[in-house]
């Protein structure tokens, strides 16, 4: 069926306002025809009312036009245009020929506006109506032929361009859809184009802007309305240079985009550095036609990476370098005096250059008491004052939290000299630095007084063993010399040497055999008895030997100082705890009815599991508790003194005794002892070992002596080694408990078993 295509908005479709406007003429006009008909074929007879009937058909097909309903409309003009026509063919109003010709016409409007099927349904009735006709003798067989013959050639014709206009109006429909989705597209463009934070412009091949983007103006300051038509080399691409611009001309006249970075100064002369790219827009025939021009400023970004680059290498409090760039420029000084081929080595004669470490002493102090903000501005006004009194070619860097280094160039010919020369800098630095003002405190400036230890090695110097030096030994070497000035109290300066070095390393041999001592079993617990005035032993005190596989017998005093330093205390302290209380077990310790005592390490003891720990031993071996005696120092009371007193009375709790090692020989407050929960003194032997009768000795240990008595505390004195100091001792004391070479010598554990009297002297 051929109709009017009917889109799916009905209302700006335009075959419906044909349509519609079709619909009204044809109502009017067929109104005036009925009337016309009236007036020419009713003459003399009684017809009048054709013209009335047809003016309410009309009317009626108006009104339904009115309602929205034009194709009823047509209809109902078809329906009352063939009855009425076919009235007036019957009853001879005209020429049946001219009837028939009329209705031909209606058949053509209604295959027009209503389609082929009722075209074809208003044709059959003509058909009827002109078979009626040459039925009753109206017209002849010719004339009905002729008639059919025009109806049926217009009715083709009239399929025929219904078709055509309905191919024309699909692809009328088919583009404008195209049209709509390349409008929406380009409105989705330039949406994006217009909200883009980058600055965007469209340019003709000459380079005049044609178009620019909200963000460019925001960018640059420039308006829209001011760069129209204006290079875009004047007022977008100022810096573009004209090797870029030649660079850039070839890229897009191949129909390639080109992109750099170029420094483009804005409205108000502010200099930004842009990543611009240009892409070329192509025509139809692939010719460039417009330029597109991207920029994205990219100034932030560099500033970010610029420093990120400088904190790489420099410390974010002082902007001072790091220990990476100070490793960088070691590494670049010592590059520059070597000489040679093959085996790297120095020249005899070339300049030497010394670093120095410097460390605030007594840091976590500070830290510890005046918090973050104030550490800040202390390092800062540090790091002001070191930089007036280092020599003017120093580099200075801050390579730990408190340490400083300053490397110093050309101190000397010699290396003798260039010590010489870099003690007398060192020493300037310790002086100069004593006094630091904190001038950016918010309550004010303030005053602080400081110490500092200074290490320093001159370089380069070949260390035994190496074929050159390096970065890394220049600062090991001056590490070894900080180290010894701090563990001399701070406050000094001292100078890398090989004996020094060797020291140290002997050291660290010690912690390394020390750590596989530990796993492999080859320490030793020996014990030496304590006896009263009678010579009966009452208890002993727990010793530890190493007993090296090659170096045989290595005494405390060679190793428990290194336990202490690298932390190796707290697992060798443990070992001995839980060895004396397996030998507190053994049934040949409870037949004799005497205690054991061990030391126990301030650090041992500080440590927050100590407490379980001993509980947890106790319980895994079934010592009795009453008979272990954990002897500890003074230096307990450093630091936390209510914390050291909950630990200790938590302890007594479980039956564990203390007793008070050194006695006499700290600084804590008499009243700071008195209050600990402690059942035994020890004198330290150093009171022993000058006593008599009349010394400046006796009569402190005799105050230590009445101390303990009011306390009620047992009494122990170490190193007695002469009959006299235990006959006065026992004389002052007949309760003392004496322990030394006099009455025995520390022997194996398992040995002391099966003689508790093995090792006593004669």
């Amino acid at each position: 069926m051929f109709t009017f295509a009917q889109p799916h908005n009905t209302r700006s479709s335009p075959a419906l306002a044909y349509a519609r406007i079709g619909a009204v003429l044809i109502s009017i006009w067929y109104g005036g025809m009925g009337w016309l008909t009236t007036i020419f074929a009713a003459q003399g007879s009684n017809r009048w009312w054709g013209g009335p009937l047809a003016t309410l058909i009309a009317g009626i097909a108006l009104l339904l036009i009115w309602r929205g309903h034009w194709r009823w409309a047509a209809r109902w003009l078809v329906v009352g245009a063939v009855a009425l026509t076919s009235f007036f063919a019957w009853d001879f109003a005209f020429q049946p020929s001219t009837s028939l010709l009329v209705l031909t016409v209606l058949v053509v409007f209604a295959a027009w506006t209503l389609g082929m099927v009722e075209a074809s349904i208003a044709a059959v009735a003509v058909i009827l109506l002109g078979i009626g006709l040459i039925h009753w003798g109206y017209i002849d067989w010719a004339q009905m032929l002729s008639v059919s013959y025009v109806l049926f050639f217009l009715l083709g014709i009239t399929g025929l361009m219904l078709q055509g206009y309905r191919r024309h109006l699909e692809d009328l429909r088919e583009s404008l859809s195209v049209l709509e989705q390349h409008k929406q597209q380009l409105h989705v463009l330039y949406q994006a184009v217009e909200q883009s934070p980058d600055s965007i412009l469209v340019v003709d091949l000459q380079g005049h802007v044609i178009y620019a983007n909200p963000a460019y103006e925001e960018r640059t300051g420039y308006l829209r309305s001011e760069v129209m038509g204006l290079p875009s080399r004047q007022v977008s691409l100022t810096g573009l240079t004209q090797e870029q611009y030649q660079e850039m001309r070839q890229t897009v006249e191949t129909g390639q985009a080109w992109q750099d970075t170029v420094r483009n100064r804005l409205k108000n002369g502010d200099i930004v550095v842009d990543d611009v790219r240009i892409a070329p827009v192509l025509n139809a025939q692939g010719l460039v036609s417009y330029l597109v021009e991207n920029r994205h400023d990219i100034s932030q970004r560099l500033e970010a990476e610029n420093r990120i680059l400088h904190l790489q290498k420099h410390d974010s409090v002082t902007q001072l370098l790091n220990r990476h760039a100070v490793q960088e420029l070691l590494d670049e000084m010592l590059v520059a005096l070597q000489s040679g081929q093959g085996p790297q080595r120095y020249g005899e004669h070339h300049d030497w250059h010394a670093l120095l470490l410097v460390e605030i002493d007594r840091y976590q102090n500070f830290e510890i008491t005046r918090g973050r903000g104030w550490m800040d501005a202390l390092v800062q006004s540090f790091v002001q004052r070191l930089r007036a009194v280092a020599p003017s070619v120093a580099k200075l860097a801050r390579i730990r939290i408190n340490q400083f280094a300053v490397v110093v160039p050309a101190v000397g010919q010699s290396r003798y000299g260039a010590r010489m020369h870099t003690y007398a800098v060192a020493q300037e630095l310790q002086e100069g630095l004593r006094m630091t003002q904190i001038t950016s405190l918010a309550e004010g400036p303030e005053t602080v007084k400081l110490s500092c230890s200074v290490g320093f090695t001159v370089f380069p110097f070949v260390e035994e063993g190496l074929r050159t030096d390096s970065a890394d030994h220049v600062l090991r070497r001056a590490s070894v010399a900080l180290s010894q000035a701090l563990h001399q109290g701070g406050g000094q300066v001292h100078s890398y040497s090989e004996l020094l070095d060797e020291s140290i390393q002997r050291r660290m041999q010690v912690e390394k055999e020390l750590l596989v001592a530990l796993d492999e079993g080859q320490l030793q617990v020996f014990l030496q008895s304590q006896v009263d005035m009678n010579g009966r032993v009452a208890g002993a005190e727990a010793l530890v030997r190493w007993k090296h596989p090659v170096k045989g017998l290595i005494t405390p005093g060679d190793f428990i100082p290194v336990a202490e330093s690298c932390g190796l205390i707290v697992p060798l302290g443990d070992w001995m705890m839980e060895q004396v209380c397996l030998l507190l077990n053994d049934p040949r310790v409870q037949a004799q009815g005497c205690g054991l005592s061990v030391n126990v390490s301030t650090v041992q003891f500080r440590q927050p599991q100590f407490v379980d720990k001993v509980r947890d031993v106790l319980q895994r071996t079934g010592a009795p508790a009453q008979q272990l005696t954990l002897e500890v120092t003074e230096s307990l009371l450093l630091n936390d003194v209510e914390g050291t007193i909950r630990k200790m009375v938590a302890l007594r709790a479980l039956g564990v005794q203390f007793a008070l090692d050194d006695f006499g020989t700290g600084y804590s407050s008499l009243a700071y002892l008195m209050r600990l929960p402690i059942q035994e003194i020890k004198l330290d032997q150093a009171f022993i070992h000058d006593l008599a009768p009349m010394s400046e000795h006796s009569v402190l240990v005799q105050a230590l002596l009445m101390v303990a008595s009011s306390k009620d505390l047992r009494v122990v004195a170490e190193g007695v080694e002469q009959a006299a100091q235990a006959e006065l001792l026992q004389a002052w004391e007949p309760s003392i408990l004496c322990q030394g070479y006099l009455f025995s010598r520390p022997v194996l554990a398992q040995d002391w078993l099966l003689n508790p009297q093995l090792g006593m002297t004669s």
